[in-house]
């Protein structure tokens, strides 16, 4: 099979295509025109399916159909007939997207469609072999079709993102049937692949042209077909099979979760639009729209490069990587699910109980403990992994399978025990971290007695609890550090606030630049500290340089563009503040002083005032 051709093919044939096809969308007044709900700004032309649509078609002709008989009558090879049920399936769902795009279908037309399209690509034999039972597969196989085709739909929200991710994972796709020797299905990949890339052009910022549900539903097809061709892979052994395509698909997976979680406890519609996506919140925190397509691309790449290393002979590094990617994405969507509060105007009426639920939920600690179970886990499993150097035995596979469940237990109880639910992520200390190592400490002595009272044999290797327990605090630590070193992307992507300088690095100054930052009301963005000590130039106080000595005020106001200067030190007499004083007015910067004192607290009055009354 010729994949490379098909490529390029592809890829020619969409950049070509698309110009004629986005005239002819606004000749024929096919618009997606601006409304509240929506991120765009200006109507812009639909259909640009149609061109992707014909740019995989041309890469799937050039490339062939692999027979094993004669033409006619026409007698697929295996491979061959994969890729047509895909194919065949994708189509259907390009022409229901078209109709869509057109004459805007109801949500429920659009499921009745998905359901067809998945039932044609089981006839074609492509089935997610989850279970042992035939009929248990095609019912997880229309689930997983359905849900996919949908995911990719939801993604195509910002410019440029869900193409992208689209050629990422065909790209990825190719690479695992490549390995398999399945070339037709590679071959239909790498056409994607070239089709996504061909539309990026005319897609990405500021795009002029959008591909549609006619383009987001036949690639989210398409996607979805090859996923779970790529689970029935034969060489994949274990749970690798399952787990391949979900990595390689993380992203829009990943997507759907956070807007279905966050949205039904709200008591919406999972198909309303909405600007509550992942796009939306990394706007949120603070990146610009060609910044967020770059971060999803980072990180479905990173999906795809595991999915990758399990397709191969590495996969127990495969699928620890996929358990700490794992973590990774939890956290992520723990964090962003705080940037997006639903209020009861976007409710129904009937939901309105589950709009308080939902914020009560974004505080509370049901998302950190769900997050704390996967980190067990995956700890517990990378134990193994490193104490057998990769490769665990049958028998060491079958010990990790029966005790999962007491090391996530026994961790889960001294995390309790401890108190570490306490705090607050966003605010982890020194104490948060003894804390944390004392709870593991614990917990990995309750993992131990039971697992070696109970599962005696000579299989039990001690150093798994030890490594273990040293995971799990890099881990845990690292999820909840996650929250500050967030936290602080997004003050230094906030553009808003007059610059300000911190005089004083000392600890009163540390305590005045943990207020500006955590108190926006305040209108202050530190971007330096000052400090009369030269041997602090150039240091960093939590990311926040010092820029210079008090005689340099002039010198950085002018560099930095500085508006406010606040004095974050007591150390200062009298000639000192007032020379600080002319020289901030010398350089029309306005100076601030930030105050911490305890007073003690006078109750004689108001006692005397109580008597009186009484």
């Amino acid at each position: 099979m010729r994949l490379i051709p098909a490529f390029l093919s592809a890829l020619l044939a969409t950049l070509m295509l698309t110009p004629l096809v986005r005239v002819g969308a606004r000749a024929a007044g096919v618009l997606a025109r601006p409304s509240s709900d929506r991120w765009h700004h200006l109507p812009t032309a639909l259909l640009g399916g149609i061109a992707i649509c014909a740019g995989v078609s041309l890469g799937v002709a050039v490339s062939g159909i692999e027979r094993s008989g004669p033409l006619l009558p026409l007698t697929l090879s295996p491979a061959g007939r994969i890729m047509a049920g895909i194919f065949a399936a994708g189509l259907i769902m390009f022409l229901a997207g078209a109709a869509d795009d057109v004459f805007k279908l109801r949500p429920t037309s659009k499921l009745v469609f998905q359901g067809f399209a998945g039932s044609v690509l089981i006839s074609f034999g492509v089935v997610y072999p989850l279970t042992p039972w035939a009929w248990a597969n095609a019912v997880f196989t229309l689930f997983w079709f359905v849900a996919l085709t949908n995911a990719l739909n939801l993604l195509d929200n910002m410019d440029g993102v869900a193409a992208g991710i689209a050629a990422l994972g065909a790209l990825c796709f190719a690479g695992v049937f490549a390995l398999e020797g399945a070339w037709p299905p590679a071959a239909l990949a790498m056409a994607v692949a070239g089709a996504g890339i061909g539309f990026l052009p005319f897609n990405f910022r500021r795009a002029s042209i959008f591909m549609g549900d006619s383009g987001s539903l036949f690639l989210g097809a398409l996607l979805a077909g090859l996923g779970a061709a790529c689970a029935g892979s034969t060489s994949i052994g274990g749970i690798s099979y399952l787990l391949v395509p979900i990595c390689i698909l993380a992203i829009p997976i990943f997507d759907t979760t956070l807007v279905v979680f966050t949205r039904t406890l709200a008591g919406l519609s999972i198909f309303q639009g909405g600007l509550d996506h992942t796009t939306h919140r990394l706007v949120s925190l603070g990146l610009r729209e060609p910044q967020v397509a770059a971060v999803l691309y980072v990180l479905a790449g990173v999906g795809g490069v595991i999915g990758l290393l399990m397709a191969q002979a590495a996969g127990g590094l495969g699928l620890g990587l996929a358990g700490v990617y794992l973590v990774a994405l939890v956290a992520l969507g723990f964090y962003l699910s705080r940037l997006h509060t639903y209020t009861l105007d976007e409710a129904r009426a009937s939901g309105r109980l589950l709009v308080l639920l939902s914020n009560v939920l974004s505080r509370g600690r049901a998302l950190e403990v769900l997050l704390d179970l996967v980190v067990f886990a995956v700890a517990y499993y990378g134990a193994f992994l490193l104490r057998f150097d990769t490769v665990l035995p049958p028998a060491q596979t079958a010990l990790f399978e029966r005790t999962v469940a007491v090391a996530v237990a026994g961790k889960l109880m001294a995390f309790g025990l401890f108190g570490v639910y306490r705090g607050f992520w966003h605010q982890s200390s020194i104490p948060d971290l003894h804390r944390l190592v004392k709870a593991t400490v614990v917990g990995a002595l309750l993992t131990a007695a039971p697992v070696m009272l109970f599962f005696q044999g000579g299989e039990v290797s001690p150093a798994v609890f030890v490594i273990d327990g040293m995971l799990v605090v890099l881990l845990a630590a690292g999820a909840r550090a996650s929250f500050r070193w967030l936290d602080l992307v997004r003050i230094s992507l906030d553009h808003a606030g007059s610059r300000t300088l911190i005089y004083g690095a000392g600890r009163t100054g540390e305590l005045v630049l943990r207020e500006l930052q955590g108190n926006p009301e305040l209108g202050l963005k530190p971007i330096g500290f000052l400090d009369d000590d030269p041997g602090k130039a150039g240091c960093l106080v939590h990311g926040v340089p010092v820029l210079g000595t008090g005689r340099d005020l002039p010198q950085v106001a002018a560099q930095q563009r500085v508006q406010k200067l606040v004095i974050g030190t007591k150390k200062l007499d009298a000639q000192r503040m007032h020379s600080a004083h002319l020289l901030s007015r010398g350089t029309g910067v306005e100076l601030l002083q930030m105050e911490l004192d305890l007073r003690a607290v006078e109750v004689t009055e108001r006692r005397r005032v109580e008597s009186s009354v009484g």
